[in-house]
């Protein structure tokens, strides 16, 4: 039996807190005989539910700091811990070996034009310490352990593919009155092209822009409805909605309950993520689940993730994405073999099956080192 730390600290961030959240929810149905804890933020330790049987402490490192570096990897030794998880890049040192890291992306390194000189090397620096020094590295998506084997030249058995989950809470609803429900709550009276995430600019919001005005041509009665980030809100955007003539068109959600955004997608049209680089791209599997078509551009991971289930474009072309967007909204029989696709790929992706292989890793690391 072994002590295993997660560190819990992202654990209500977009993104990697999905990660954190549904990965220490399923690792429980396993039953192994390994013992638990997490270490939490101190304004976090009454508000994360803690799984029964495992424990909670609270850490004073803040995130991205000079102590989280250098210290709590030693608190994790002192609690006992056999095994330290980071579920982001930022892997303290002292826990050579003993240690797993889970790397999301390599953005910083692979799209360096939207970051600072010193994101970059901060990235480098700690990215490159994580994966030479883990035990085992965790990349979400074969694209990122390609990334990281091309950027790093670790060795290949040192870096382990797996994908994530997703939540069963996203699904079609039968009851479509919940879903006219939502749409009359947010104003949305029209058909509509969804897009959910942030808006930073490697999610290369200009092109779906661009592509949206090109399709309006043709569809004037559509809306493009943001889910996370808000169009409107970021300057350059609403001011490149404005010179098109579709700001009137853009309806901005913000960040919805998970409730919310089930029926967000079970009533869009289709859903376009058009991103230049994605890790794995949790709103497509997402879409997919609850009976949505999908298109997504060919950056990073993206079809690797949607396999044949969704159209792929792309991203430097607007005109592209028009076309396809056009084709899914004029064919029905395109949309239903869309759909029926990405019925039958989301059953690649659970959380049990994310867990299942976590621990796998977990149990190969403390072989590992207990040998040596």
């Amino acid at each position: 039996m072994a002590h295993i730390a997660i560190d819990a600290r992202k654990y209500f961030d977009f993104g990697i807190g999905s990660y954190i959240q549904n990965l220490i929810s399923a690792l429980p149905e396993l039953r192994s005989k390994h013992t638990y804890s997490l270490l939490v933020a101190p304004d976090a330790l009454q508000r994360i539910p803690c799984p029964e049987g495992w424990r909670i402490h609270s850490t004073s490192y803040k995130r991205y700091s000079l102590g989280e570096l250098m210290l709590l990897g030693r608190q994790a030794r002192n609690l006992g811990a056999d095994i330290f998880h980071e579920p982001h890049y930022t892997l303290p040192t002292g826990l050579r070996g003993r240690s797993v890291v889970t790397i999301h992306d390599l953005i910083h390194l692979k799209m360096p034009q939207f970051f600072s000189p010193a994101q970059r090397m901060y990235a480098r620096t700690v990215l490159g310490h994580a994966v030479r020094h883990s035990g085992a590295v965790i990349a979400i998506s074969q694209h990122t352990k390609d990334d990281i084997l091309e950027t790093f030249k670790v060795p290949e058995q040192n870096v382990e593919v797996v994908h994530l989950g997703i939540r069963p809470i996203f699904r079609k609803l039968e009851d479509h009155s919940m879903v006219d429900q939502f749409r009359v709550g947010a104003g949305l009276d029209r058909p509509y092209v969804l897009y959910v995430g942030n808006v930073k600019p490697h999610k290369n919001i200009r092109t779906l822009l661009n592509a949206f005005a090109q399709l309006r041509t043709r569809r004037n009665d559509l809306d493009l409805v943001f889910v996370g980030g808000s169009c409107k809100e970021d300057r350059s955007l609403s001011e490149q909605a404005e010179r098109l003539g579709i700001t009137g068109s853009i309806r901005d959600l913000r960040h919805i309950s998970d409730e919310d955004l089930v029926c967000a997608y079970n009533g869009a049209e289709v859903l376009v993520l058009p991103s230049l680089y994605e890790g794995f791209g949790y709103p497509v599997l997402e879409a997919m689940a609850c009976g949505t078509p999908t298109i997504v551009s060919s950056g990073g991971s993206l079809p690797e993730i949607v396999g044949a289930a969704s159209l792929i474009v792309d991203p430097s072309r607007p005109e592209d994405l028009a076309e396809a967007l056009s084709h899914v909204l004029r064919d029905p029989e395109m949309k239903r073999d869309l759909i029926a696709k990405g019925k039958i790929n989301i059953q690649r992706f659970s959380w049990r099956a994310t867990a299942r292989k976590t621990l796998d890793i977990y149990e190969k690391v403390l072989g590992r080192w207990r040998v040596n």
